[in-house]
């Protein structure tokens, strides 16, 4: 039991460290992508919007044959359809109307999205067996996620109902019967943990001025540790103040130090998954943190400076191939290339990452 609760503290403390570790590097994510990243991002739309513009004004002049003049047409639909929302443009968004029969960016998205979550629906109502209502939004992943955590919770509870109306068997009544003792037994633990350190550091006893400002400043951290009901923290003060030599705790009190420490643990690793998701604007792709935050191979300095690097090179290359969209041979090579995309798209089949491209 010792060497559990040992492993406990431990891994507690570690974890503690790194939230703080993740929530530190978040906020310098945060400053980093606005002074460095963003502005390269929006100096490459707007190379990439014009070069849409320079598709659209070759598509006009009536130089390609009807079969590829249709093809020109689908990637000039779909370079703004990807570009239309990271950008204000007037004229992209006329570019997208007339290449889709008159129907506005708005429009088409709000058609593609019922489209899409109809088939998301029935994917995760296979999946998961449940029924989707028809007004639950599923182009918002974290809307979604708290809807199907709410319907999940809905069906545990549902099913605990039932089980509650269940006559209850002796072996059922004894257990929840324990469970009722345990829990008792833990908030008695924690009350104690508590107590011990209210009257081993409450100022009001001290005469020593310079010792009861020092109690003082220990009493804050101890309420202040009772009143989150951080449990690991009114342990961890109890070691550090007291010097509790808890070899010598009898087995049933080590028992329940060890069953709080437990659900302090599964509580960090419960936030710690949740800060490390920051930024995640998908189901399926990678969060901001995941993309910049340091591991065990780089460091946050150097993912930026990686992607600085790339984004520059990026812009670069896009500037010199720029011209070439107002050059019809090389807007031939772009059908033929894109036409052979597309077959292999066909032959790879339809899948799951196609349905969350189209949101």
């Amino acid at each position: 039991m010792q060497k559990q609760f040992n492993s406990n503290i431990k891994k507690i403390n570690s974890l503690k460290q790194e939230i703080e570790f993740v929530k530190s590097e978040i906020e310098q994510i945060k400053v980093k992508i606005q002074a460095d990243i963003l502005p390269l991002e929006r100096k490459l739309i707007d190379i990439q919007v014009k070069e849409i513009i320079y598709l659209d004004a070759l598509y006009q002049q009536g130089i390609f044959k009807k079969r590829d003049k249709e093809t020109l047409s689908e990637i000039i639909l779909e370079r703004a359809g990807e570009f239309i929302t990271q950008t204000e443009s007037d004229e992209l968004n006329e570019i997208f109307t007339r290449h889709n029969n008159g129907i506005s960016f708005d429009e088409a998205n709000e058609e593609a999205n019922k489209m899409a979550s109809e088939t998301l629906k029935e994917s995760f109502s296979s999946m998961f067996g449940m029924q989707i209502d028809d007004d639950v939004d599923l182009s918002d992943p974290e809307k979604f996620q708290e809807y199907f955590e709410q319907q999940m919770a809905a069906e545990e509870a549902e099913y605990e109902a039932r089980k509650a109306n269940r006559k209850k068997t002796a072996k059922q009544i004894e257990k929840e019967e324990k469970q009722r003792l345990e829990e008792k037994n833990l908030n008695k633990t924690s009350r104690q943990i508590y107590m011990e350190l209210v009257k081993a550091f409450h100022p009001d006893r001290e005469k020593d001025e310079l010792e009861k400002e020092r109690k003082t400043l220990l009493m804050h951290r101890i309420t202040e540790a009772y009143e989150k009901d951080d449990l690991f923290d009114l342990l961890r003060l109890r070691l550090e103040l007291l010097g509790t030599d808890f070899e010598h705790s009898n087995d049933e009190s080590l028992k329940y130090y060890v069953k709080l420490l437990k659900q302090q643990v599964e509580e960090l690793e419960d936030e710690l998954l949740e800060v490390t998701s920051f930024g995640q604007s998908s189901f399926f792709g990678p969060s901001l943190y995941e993309r910049f935050g340091s591991d065990g191979y780089q460091t946050l300095e150097t993912k930026f400076k990686k992607e600085v690097s790339n984004l520059k090179k990026i812009i670069k290359n896009e500037e010199k191939q720029a011209p070439f969209y107002k050059n019809s041979d090389q807007v031939k090579f772009l059908i033929d290339q894109y036409r052979q995309e597309q077959k292999a798209i066909k032959r790879r089949g339809f899948n799951m990452n196609d349905i969350f491209g189209m949101m």
